[in-house]
């Protein structure tokens, strides 16, 4: 029974002491910040507009890709259409009598 308290309160000790740590580690970092507010914001505002940037040069981009590839899948698509369209051909050719044989069937 003895042993449980020991962890319990080890490791109540042990958060105790990372809560303690954090907070103490968050006002350092505020007290001894290299900039001021004011100089933070004008850095964010930077960063945001640099990512704004990059944003639109990927989707620019992508844009392009995507636009490459529609006009590479029509060309696929024409060669392959062209080429089923003369398979059909062929197909009906060996299948269908010749047109000589049709005619003396009706006569």
């Amino acid at each position: 029974m003895m042993d449980s308290n020991r962890t319990e309160y080890g490791f109540a000790a042990l958060a105790l002491t990372f809560v303690t740590g954090g907070i103490l580690g968050a006002t350092l970092g505020l007290l001894f910040a290299p900039r001021t507010g004011e100089e933070t914001r004008e850095r964010l505002k930077e960063r945001a507009e640099n990512a704004r940037e990059r944003l639109k040069e990927t989707t620019e981009t992508v844009r392009e890709r995507a636009d490459e590839l529609a006009e590479a899948g029509k060309e696929r698509f024409s060669e392959v259409r062209g080429k089923v369209q003369e398979s059909v051909e062929k197909i009906k050719k060996k299948v269908s009598p010749p047109k000589e044989e049709e005619e003396a069937e009706k006569a």
